[in-house]
């Protein structure tokens, strides 16, 4: 995972960034490298010059993995009429498209939601023998979203792409490390750091077992960190079947 300082909305300057970082992903042997949350614009919500029609991004990062044979995971905003959609796109080492996955909840405290559509569908991909979900940034405070993730018990990794400040960074440290316990999933919150677009973000990307436990992590500067996901879920999950014990039909009608 690239825990970026993403030059705000300037998407030549972060793509030679990210391409120094996939140079050196790949000869680190990395099956597949995520990237934060609008990587190549910082959370901006000004779609008229950040959105795009025309899948610049995603032709570009096509190219990348193509050239270097790595999947990317990456944050782009689309055009969708008046307004756009806050995208997170995953490609596989030949460009083909895995998964597409829309926010489903624009963070409205910053007025996100008038500028941006809500994503209707979750998403789930296989890279190797590892089923993925994504969610973005905001969606991590919904436990109800990761629970319908796992409900099949299928996938065990979440990768949370974000652009989450650092006056908050307190909730994101909790909030990321509950998602694996509650889930028993790995987690992967992949955030950026620096000044950006006058917002400090103080990064602490890292990647969470399914017992909760921190096993790579990022301090406070640019940087990549690397992650084998090994763990036995289904002995964990056997072992201690949370799952089981949920009473979904209760829920529903609470809520």
């Amino acid at each position: 995972m690239y825990q970026m300082n993403i030059a705000w909305e300037n998407k030549e300057n972060n793509l030679k960034n990210v391409e120094n970082a996939v140079v050196q992903a790949a000869k680190n042997s990395a099956d597949i490298l995520f990237l934060p949350e609008m990587c190549l614009t910082g959370f901006s919500m000004n779609i008229g010059n950040t959105a795009e029609n025309d899948f610049y991004t995603v032709n570009k990062m096509k190219n990348l993995c193509k050239i270097y044979n790595i999947a990317l995971g990456f944050g782009w905003a689309r055009t969708c009429g008046e307004k756009a959609e806050n995208c997170y796109t995953v490609l596989d080492n030949n460009g083909n498209e895995l998964s597409t996955y829309v926010k489903i909840h624009p963070f409205s405290y910053s007025n996100e939601d008038e500028f941006f559509q809500k994503g209707k569908f979750l998403t789930r991909y296989k890279i190797n023998n590892t089923v993925f979900s994504t969610v973005i940034c905001y969606d991590t405070r919904f436990p109800e979203l990761f629970q319908g993730i796992c409900k099949n018990q299928d996938v065990t990794a979440v990768v949370i792409p974000a652009n989450w400040p650092a006056k908050r960074a307190s909730h994101w440290r909790v909030l990321t490390k509950a998602r694996a316990i509650e889930n028993q999933v790995y987690i992967l919150a992949v955030n950026c750091v620096g000044n950006i677009g006058g917002v400090e973000y103080s990064g602490d990307t890292c990647v969470i077992n399914p017992n909760g436990e921190i096993i790579a992590c990022c301090d406070s500067t640019q940087q990549i960190i690397y992650a084998d996901l090994d763990y036995d879920i289904d002995k964990l999950r056997n072992s201690f079947p949370v799952s089981a014990d949920r009473q979904i039909e209760l829920y529903k009608s609470i809520l």
